[in-house]
């Protein structure tokens, strides 16, 4: 097991997708893992993120950019000043503003705190650097599924598609499963709220 375990020293990923998992943090590996461990992740980390992402120029996202506040030219109130000094505000390094946050538990996706727009402004590299780490498949198997199914997709008659093509054909074959995953999913918690389940009240009807 040490042979394999090991090979996690070859790439900061797994360590980068523990931090940035709102539930786990430093705080899950600085219980669970050893003392060198922990310090050899966190430079690694540290590393990772100061090479790759940290001085990253990033566009505005339509999401988080807004019109700007109209020219105040009234003399400053004590008490706006007051609530603008933010204690959050004094670390100026994104990665270390999100490491001084407390977990957050019971998340059900690991990309949804990133993907909202006060996540984005907060933390505009850090947000894609967590994107980019969390959305690596756990497992290579859906990928390697992908694969397989290109060989049906590339028959003898379409030996001449280009790469481009075969991508989107690949991704809009991916993307209906998805859907009728979706859907069935929603119509069995339809069917769920129709006939009561989880209420007591089987085939009890509201009325209006």
């Amino acid at each position: 097991m040490d042979k394999y375990y090991r090979l996690l020293d070859s790439t900061p990923v797994y360590v980068a997708a523990l931090v940035l998992y709102l539930s786990r943090k430093w705080r899950y590996i600085e219980k669970h893992w050893k003392k060198d461990w922990v310090i050899t992740a966190k430079s690694r980390m540290r590393s990772f993120w100061e090479t790759k992402y940290r001085d990253t120029p990033v566009a505005p996202s339509p999401l988080t950019t807004r019109a700007p506040p109209p020219t105040n030219t009234k003399t400053p109130n004590a008490f706006f000043k007051w609530l603008d000094d933010d204690d959050d505000k004094a670390i100026e390094d994104e990665y270390d503003r999100y490491c001084a946050l407390p977990q957050v538990p019971r998340i059900k996706h690991r990309y949804e705190w990133w993907l909202e727009p006060t996540q984005q402004k907060r933390f505009p590299n850090l947000s894609r650097m967590a994107l980019d780490i969390l959305s690596i498949p756990a497992m290579s198997a859906d990928p390697e599924r992908l694969f397989s199914g290109a060989k049906i997709t590339i028959s003898d008659r379409r030996n001449r598609l280009r790469i481009t093509t075969i991508q989107a054909l690949e991704c809009l074959k991916s993307w209906l499963k998805l859907i009728e995953i979706l859907e069935e999913e929603i119509e069995d918690e339809d069917d769920g709220i129709n006939t009561g389940e989880g209420t007591g009240d089987t085939n009890q009807e509201v009325e209006g």
